[in-house]
């Protein structure tokens, strides 16, 4: 009786993993996909008892929003469906205020997006400087 919940536990660790790569591999696909027509921001919210959130938005040369994908569900099956909703708002000037209509998750993935692109755009502007600084 006592190994039969250890080879079950095993069993449901390795389906586990399983189920993981096959997700990492839906991300990376849709993720490809986004990155033929732009640049793309990333948003998370995680869930622990709730259905977690993953946000792609597509972005232009002038930080306005082209196109998502979002990713919200509790199991591994979840799917990657079409997020238009935001389509044409400049990224960086999102607030809390765009966000009210919207359930909580895939707020905290817009939020999580804009903050994450600003991040990222502050370290770029600080490597160029340091780049230029050198240069001189």
């Amino acid at each position: 009786m006592f190994w039969t919940f250890i080879v079950l536990g095993i069993v449901m660790w390795l389906l586990q993993g399983l189920l993981n790569i096959y997700q990492l591999k839906k991300f990376n696909k849709e993720l490809k996909n986004l990155r033929q027509s732009g640049r793309v921001a990333i948003g998370k919210a995680r869930g622990r008892f709730k259905a977690g959130c993953l946000l792609l938005l597509c972005i232009d040369d002038d930080c306005k929003i082209i196109t998502g994908k979002k990713l919200q569900g509790v199991t591994s099956f979840a799917r990657f469906k079409n997020f238009n909703e935001l389509n044409g708002y400049y990224l960086p000037e999102i607030t809390d205020k765009d966000c009210q209509n919207f359930d909580k998750q895939t707020s905290s993935a817009i939020l999580s997006a804009v903050e994450e692109y600003k991040q990222y755009t502050k370290q770029q502007k600080e490597a160029s400087t340091c780049i230029e600084n050198a240069s001189q």
